[in-house]
Parts: structure tokens; C-alpha cells; sequence
């Protein structure tokens, strides 16, 4: 599943509501990239064992959720982005 949002110049964290496998598992969570208005180069952003703050340039940020695993994953997962400064 994925969203894109617009953000503008800032400090940013991401975090969720509930990791289902812990926030630094790649079997299930969240994947962001940047596309920086000033046409620089795309650049990821977050990911797991990576979702700490991030001064990040105005632009697009494409966030995926992503499940990579063969279990089942009941849980309800909302990532959230948080502006710091």
C-alpha cells in the first residue's frame, strides 16, 4: 500500500501507532522516499532500524507499507509523521 504527501523544508520522525514485528523488522513496515521540489536526486528516507529524525528538503515523500512475509499479520498499523522543528 502506498501514499505520497507533499512536505514541506523540516526535521522529521516517523513513527506508528504498533510495529507488529518491532520497528526494525523488514518482514512488515513502512518505506518512505523523498523527491525534493528543487529537482535533486530522489533519496530514501526511512525505513526500518531508520526512522528517526531527518532534516528533509520540500518535496514529495512516497511512503510504502510493506508486508514480506509468509505468516498472517492481524494488527492494525498506523505510521504517522511527525514535524519536529
Amino acid at each position: 500500500m502506498s501514499v505520497s504527501v507533499h512536505v514541506d523544508a523540516g526535521t522529521y520522525t516517523m513513527d506508528a501507532s504498533d510495529w507488529p514485528l518491532g520497528n526494525s523488522s523488514w518482514l512488515f513496515g513502512l518505506q518512505a522516499t523523498l523527491t525534493p521540489d528543487d529537482g535533486s536526486k530522489r533519496t530514501n528516507v526511512f525505513a526500518p532500524r531508520d526512522y528517526g529524525p531527518k532534516t528533509l528538503k520540500a518535496g514529495t515523500l512516497d511512503c510504502n507499507i510493506f508486508i514480506n512475509t509468509t505468516g498472517e499479520v492481524d494488527k492494525t498499523f498506523t505510521p504517522r509523521l511527525y514535524k519536529i522543528d
